[in-house]
């Protein structure tokens, strides 16, 4: 062959190479495009999108890709569509998680009442039920056509779902017993009756019950329409649904003379059948809220908000002895760590026993701390100084979980006159680059490598995250715990409490919006804006071998880098262990030598 030949066949070739290299990408970029989507339906797939995203980095930083103006175009062009179709695929998204929100949020609502409530179909089946109406019809509530409820007259017993059938044809509501040799205790209202009240018109027809709180709506009705001490009474046993011959029966008074009663105060209250008394009562404002026990106690009001001087409303929790040394708590970026919210009498005992008093400062955008642009991690500081002086505190102490050592180091440096000690449990150090990332977690890949190198998708990425932990938590610990190497995190992840909680608190900390989250992920996967080798305060770092989130070799270099410093390993431990070792790294915090797992918390069995 000659040399015009061979010059031309190795043009060729190198054109085939790179049209090869430029389709390959295309293909890898259209796999992704529907992974995209897919994840954006089955949040169970977000683990394998983010590993996929990471890998597309790292192709993209590797030059063999890019050795040529047609390669780098390509690979451009594709990060712009993936950019595009993720914004799409959140779109989608936030529709479809708007829809299950809402039937979230209905829930609650019916759970707050202090009766019972179940809504039913056209077909009389159960479509949702709350808590109050379990007490009355428990589990087989759920059973919809198949539940037996028993006529107060005949005894005799009929399923729901005909009864229902039958008050609305009929539009006359219906007195039920739950037991066949029980009270008159759930009544059944038409659609016409149920709409009165307020509830939605997906149900044809509702299941209400007095509970044990019908006194509060009739002893408000009675003093809103001016009834007697006797009519009252008449009321509250009308709430009861008994009948009206064991209601004078219960009274000691005949059954004329209760009719008479039930007149005045038909004729008072405006209503016209017994049906629209009862919903009256339902709809009753002391009724519709269920009872406390007790008052809450004024030591156990954990939330609490301050007006900072530019005009924003700041949130911090506050739990402890007023007389403990004050520790700061800088939590995980998914705010949960110390459950000073759902369990403040547990907390505050353990908080007793070691003289601390906590505050947790919220970072701008989460929980009920309004957002700022925030460009360093240090800007965190005038926040933290503004609380400290208006809870007149001159010196505190720090603890910090996980990501959270970025904003309690950075604020540290700026309030080094004014912090005493800095603990870091499980610390998380972006300077550190793992050997073997693909064996990290997922929160690894995120800031670490994502964040570095494509902020743009990390913001678009976290709302995702966040959204597939709170639609199904289970999924995401069970995740977690099949990759974790730690055996005491895989025990503390598969807790129940801990699976609950954790997305309750998340829910509560992104409920104004995810914006706050997203801008402190950033500005910890950007790499910190400061120098710890500046800081001079005493540091102590708790840091678990099994760590597969903030590896141990990270807590190694941070040492190094710290002036101050030291770092104790935990044999045993992996990444969550604060979440029972809390109340002595506090300790540790506030200047007591307590030895590690001295005084741990124990986790609510329910």
């Amino acid at each position: 062959m000659g040399g015009r030949d061979s010059t031309l066949c190795v043009a060729a070739a190198g054109w085939y190479i790179k049209a090869f290299k430029v389709v390959f990408m295309s293909d890898r970029f259209e796999d992704l495009t529907h992974l995209v989507y897919e994840a954006s339906l089955d949040n169970s797939l977000w683990p394998e999108l983010i590993s996929e995203l990471v890998e597309e980095v790292h192709r993209a930083r590797d030059s063999r890709y890019l050795e040529s103006p047609e390669t780098m175009d390509a690979e451009t062009r594709g990060f712009e569509n993936l950019s595009r179709h993720f914004r799409r695929a959140f779109s989608i998204s936030e529709r479809v998680v708007g829809l299950q929100e809402r039937e979230a949020y209905l829930s609650s609502i019916l759970n707050s009442f202090a009766f019972g409530v179940a809504l039913l179909n056209e077909e009389g089946q159960v479509l949702m039920a709350n808590r109050a109406m379990h007490e009355v019809l428990p589990a087989s509530v759920l059973q919809g056509p198949a539940l037996k409820v028993f006529l107060p007259k005949s005894g005799g017993g009929r399923l729901l779902s005909q009864v229902a059938l039958e008050v609305n044809r009929t539009g006359q509501a219906q007195e039920l017993q739950s037991e066949k040799d029980g009270p008159a205790d759930i009544m059944i209202l038409p659609r016409e009756e149920a709409s009165k009240i307020g509830f939605p018109a997906i149900a044809a027809s509702v299941v209400i019950s007095s509970g044990q709180q019908s006194h509060m709506g009739a002893d408000h009705l009675a003093k809103q329409h001016g009834l007697t001490r006797r009519e009252a009474e008449v009321l509250r046993h009308m709430g009861q649904s008994y009948d009206l011959r064991e209601a004078a029966r219960r009274m000691g008074i005949s059954y004329e003379s209760l009719r008479t009663y039930v007149k005045r105060v038909y004729e008072k209250t405006n209503a016209k059948s017994r049906s629209e008394l009862a919903a009256k009562l339902a709809q009753s404002p002391l009724m519709a809220v269920r009872s406390q026990d007790k008052p809450p106690n004024a030591l156990f009001q954990v939330r609490n908000r301050i007006t900072l001087s530019d005009g924003r409303q700041h949130e911090y929790f506050a739990l402890g002895p007023q007389d403990g040394v004050p520790v700061l708590v800088f939590d995980a970026l998914s705010g949960v760590t110390i459950d000073v919210i759902g369990y403040p009498q547990r907390c505050y005992d353990m908080l007793v026993q070691i003289g601390v008093r906590l505050i947790c400062p919220c970072w701008p955008g989460s929980f009920w701390s309004d957002p700022s642009e925030m460009s360093s991690l240090r800007d965190f500081a005038g926040d933290v100084r503004e609380l400290m002086d208006h809870l007149r505190i001159e010196r505190a102490a720090v603890l910090s979980v996980s990501f959270g050592s970025g904003s309690a180091l950075a604020v540290t440096l700026e309030l080094q006159d004014r912090i005493s000690k800095v603990v870091l449990s499980s610390a998380s150090y972006p300077f550190y680059r793992h050997d073997n990332w693909r064996e990290l977690d997922q929160f690894y890949h995120m800031s670490c490598i994502l964040g570095r190198h494509w902020p743009a998708m990390l913001r678009q990425i976290i709302p995702f995250l966040v959204r597939s932990i709170l639609q199904n938590k289970e999924r995401y610990f069970d995740r977690y715990c099949r990759r974790s190497r730690s055996p005491d995190d895989i025990r503390i992840l598969s807790c129940p409490v801990i699976r609950r909680r954790t997305a309750e608190l998340l829910a509560l900390r992104t409920a104004s919006g995810m914006d706050g989250m997203v801008e402190e992920n950033l500005l910890n996967a950007q790499g910190w804006d400061f120098d710890p080798t500046d800081i001079h305060t005493p540091v102590e770092i708790f840091q678990g071998p099994d760590d597969n989130v903030a590896p141990v070799q990270g807590a190694e270099l941070l040492e190094h880098h710290l002036q101050n410093a030291k770092l104790t390993i935990l044999p045993g431990k992996g990444h969550y262990h604060h979440i029972e070792n809390w109340p002595w790294l506090a300790a540790r915090a506030a200047g007591r030598d307590v030895a590690p797992e001295s005084v741990r918390y124990i986790i609510p069995e329910v």
